[in-house]
This record gives structure tokens, C-alpha cells and sequence, in this order.
């Protein structure tokens, strides 16, 4: 029988053959020898060897874009990160830029705010802190640095009276802007501080210096007020009179001397003696129903203007008139009264004019108060007598009293009674009689008067 390997050692003489004449193409190959292959082409791929070339070029390719595509979006996140936070920082800059004088710092990528007035006088102390640097976080937020020095402002103080979130750019912008402003009005107000302490060594008539200290100066107005003006780091009201009183004499003027304090203190002397006549008014008008308080714009901080209005009815007659007007002005310290109506008896011993339609005279405060109702009771007297006029009526009047003659020859009187200090009316009426006391009537409005009147109509001649 066949031995049963013959087939593999065939096989392997086969294999060996092979190799042989592969050993001998690299001997002659690595001795340099020519060698020529002619006739030989690549075998033709099958269909499947295609493909797998080809899946295997798109799996290297494929490979090596989403390497490079990583390497790319790494770069893009961090060149969108850095473009954010630069949008963020220079948008915010912009935008203060348009309000703010922003300068950028030589030899440095920072910036400063300037706020240095250059309109001021030469007399003005330029302030430590009017330069400003504008700094940037690691996440392009704008900061302002503050200066060294605390900001400060002014506060006026009368003796013996009383008295975060994570936020986004634009309100950072919004934050960064408040403050400039706080610190820009610190500069201001240090100046005006400084001004006014330098004026107090000249002489001001009726203003004495009592107290001084580096932020704490102490004045005394007159006799009886006395004011004290510090450097706080809250503001109160009346500083506005300050400022605008510096602004008109110090930097408009360019350093003259205007008399700032003077000014400065007969404004506050003003606003003492004005709280003072506008709260006798109020209470007039809270005690005299037809009476309504106008308050008139002056545009001057040493001027103050009021008008009360009488309020009348409309008359059967649909004619005459339906208001009278009294004007209080107090310039300075000086209180004057004018209006329609006969004049007070007070008010002619204080100056005043009885020939004129219009009764003006100066006035003090304890007789303010009497002479506003003696008007207000003149005018309606004036009223109730053109009215009685044009329905025929025969009538005379004087200063608080207005009189009918009735058809049997008497004569009947209403008599108005001026009391400052009666809570229920201040003013009263009550009718007169010949030869007959006086019958009181009480607190009665122009309405019921105007009524009375038209039943009186019948019996007058």
C-alpha cells in the first residue's frame, strides 16, 4: 500500500524548490546584479480584494480627519473662548466710551478713565483720584478700580433737627458707569468743599465760622440757625443749591470772586424763613375749604412763590367772575401780599397801596396769617357786591361787611369775623340788623352765601 505522507513530503520539496530560487533573486539582487523582469503584470483583483483596498484607504483617511478635525476643534474652543472674552471686555469699553473720556496707557495694553474737569478755574485743587483704571478679569468682565482714596460727598446737617447676584455685561457696564459717576461727583464735591472752606477766612456779613476741622465745617446764620457742612459718604437734600451755585460762580466765572458761602448761606436763611410761611398757608388752607394752595415755580434758589385761589360758584347770570387769586412771594426774608379786595387795616399800616385795584404790602409772619384771611373775607365781600349789583339789588359794602336795603327802608348787613386760630373755619359770618344784635351764622361757604343772597332778592328794593 502508498505510504500515507508521500503527499506532504511532495509538498515539501515543492515549498523547498521555491524557496531556493527566491534565496538566489536576493543573493543576485543584494550583489547588484542586473536584473530584468520582462513580461510580468500584476495579477487582476478580484472584486472583493477592490473593496477591501478601498475600505481600508477610507479607514486610514477616515482616521486621520478626525484626528485633524480634533485637533481643530480644540484650537476653535480656545479661539472662541479668548474672542468672547475680548467682545465682552471691548464691548463694555465702548460703551462707557460714550459717556467716559477713556485713554489707553502707553506701553501697556491697559486703560484709564480720565476725569479731570478742564473747564475749572485755576483756583481748584485738581483731586488725587481724577484718573481712573479700567481693568479686565480672566473672563473679559470690565472693572473699575478704585482709587486708593476714599470717595466722599457732602452732607449739610442742621443742628437740633432730625435727620450680588451674578450680573450680566450690560449690567456690569451699568455698575461700572454708577460708579465713574460716584467718583466723578466725589472729585466735584471735594472742590466745592474745598471752595467754600477757603472762603470762609473773607468776611460775609451775618455768617460766622464756629467750627473747622480737614472735612467738618461748622457756620452760624444770623441769631438763630446754625449749620454744619461735612464730607460723609452719604449725600442729602440742599446740596443741589451748593452745586449749582458753584457751577455758576466758579467754573463759569474762571476763579472770581463771587462771594460763593455768602450766597451759599442766605439761600439756606431763605429755604428756613420759606418752610416757615408755606406751612402757615398749608394750615390756612387746610382750615378754609374754598381756598387752594398754588405753589409758582422762581428758578431761584433765594425766591419763593404762592398764590391762593378763591374758588367761587358759577352765578345764575352765567357772568362775573369765578376765582380771585392772593400772591405770596418771600425774597430772601422778606414776605409781601398781593391781591384783589380791599386792603386790611394791617396791611396799610405795613405799606400798603388801598388807592389801587390791587392790594400789595409787606407783610411779617406772626401777621401773615390774619392778613390772608382779611383778603380772602375782603374778596368774597367784593364778590357778593358785583353779584347783588348785576341782579339789581341795591347795596353798599366797606372792608368786611357788604349791606342791603331792604324794601321797608331798613337795612340788613352780612359781617364777616377773621379768627387765624378757630380749627373749625377761620372765617365766620353773622348778620346785622339795625337796632337788632348780631345774629352769628357760623362757617359758611361762597355757595350758601351766593344762596342767602338770592332770597334776600325779593325783599330789596
Amino acid at each position: 500500500p502508498p505510504w500515507p505522507w508521500q503527499g506532504f513530503v511532495d509538498d515539501l520539496q515543492l515549498a523547498q524548490q521555491e524557496l531556493s530560487v527566491i534565496m538566489d533573486l536576493i543573493n543576485t539582487v543584494e550583489a547588484n546584479d542586473a536584473v530584468t523582469v520582462a513580461g510580468m503584470q500584476r495579477p487582476k483583483q478580484l472584486p472583493n480584494e477592490v473593496l477591501s483596498d478601498l475600505a481600508v484607504s477610507a479607514a486610514t483617511k477616515l482616521q486621520r480627519l478626525r484626528l485633524l478635525g480634533r485637533y481643530f476643534k480644540q484650537s476653535s474652543k480656545a479661539l472662541g473662548v479668548q474672542v468672547a472674552r475680548e467682545a465682552i471686555f471691548y464691548g463694555s469699553l465702548n460703551r462707557l466710551q460714550q459717556n467716559w473720556k477713556i485713554k489707553r496707557q502707553r506701553g501697556s495694553e491697559g486703560f484709564t478713565v480720565d476725569l479731570v474737569d478742564n473747564s475749572a478755574s485755576d483756583l481748584l485743587r485738581l483731586s488725587l483720584s481724577s484718573t481712573v483704571r479700567i481693568e479686565q478679569d480672566s473672563a473679559g468682565i470690565l472693572a473699575i478700580k478704585l482709587p486708593p482714596k476714599l470717595s466722599r460727598s457732602i452732607c449739610l446737617e442742621f443742628l437740633g433737627e432730625a435727620k450680588k447676584e451674578v450680573l450680566s455685561d450690560n449690567e456690569y457696564v451699568k455698575e461700572s458707569h454708577s460708579i465713574l459717576r460716584q467718583i466723578h461727583q466725589s472729585i466735584f464735591q471735594e472742590q466745592v468743599f474745598d471752595m467754600v472752606n477757603r472762603q470762609t477766612y473773607k468776611t460775609s456779613p451775618g455768617v460766622n465760622v464756629t467750627g473747622m476741622h480737614e472735612d467738618f465745617l461748622q457756620l452760624s446764620i444770623g441769631q438763630k440757625t446754625s449749620v454744619r457742612l461735612r464730607l460723609v459718604p452719604n449725600p442729602v437734600s440742599l446740596e443741589i443749591y451748593l452745586q449749582e451755585i458753584f457751577h455758576e460762580n466758579a467754573l463759569r466765572a474762571k476763579g472770581k470772586d463771587s462771594g460763593l458761602l455768602g450766597h451759599f448761606c442766605m439761600t439756606i436763611a431763605h429755604r428756613v424763613s420759606s418752610s416757615k410761611v408755606l406751612s402757615v398757608l398749608e394750615q390756612l388752607v387746610a382750615r378754609v375749604p374754598y381756598l387752594h394752595l398754588l405753589t409758582h415755580p422762581t428758578w431761584h434758589s433765594r425766591k419763593s412763590c404762592w398764590s391762593l385761589a378763591l374758588k367761587l360758584p358759577q352765578s345764575i347770570l352765567h357772568t362775573g367772575r369765578l376765582q380771585f387769586h392772593t400772591k405770596v412771594v418771600v425774597d430772601d426774608d422778606q414776605i409781601s401780599v398781593s391781591g384783589e379786595g380791599a386792603p386790611s387795616i394791617i396791611g396799610s399800616f405795613e405799606g400798603g397801596s388801598p388807592n389801587t385795584s390791587i392790594n400789595s404790602y409787606g407783610c411779617v409772619l406772626e401777621h401773615l396769617p390774619m392778613n390772608i384771611l382779611q383778603q380772602v373775607a375782603s374778596q368774597v365781600i367784593d364778590w357778593l357786591y358785583e353779584e347783588a349789583t348785576l341782579l339789581g339789588m341795591k347795596a353798599r359794602k366797606d372792608f368786611l361787611g357788604l349791606y342791603f336795603t331792604l324794601n321797608g327802608g331798613d337795612e340788613l348787613g352780612f359781617v364777616a369775623h377773621v379768627n387765624p386760630n378757630d380749627s373749625e373755619g377761620c372765617i365766620s359770618w353773622s348778620t346785622v340788623k339795625e337796632d337788632d344784635d348780631e345774629n352769628e351764622l357760623g362757617h359758611l361757604s361762597p355757595n350758601i352765601l351766593y344762596n342767602g343772597l338770592l332770597d334776600l332778592l325779593p325783599y330789596c328794593s
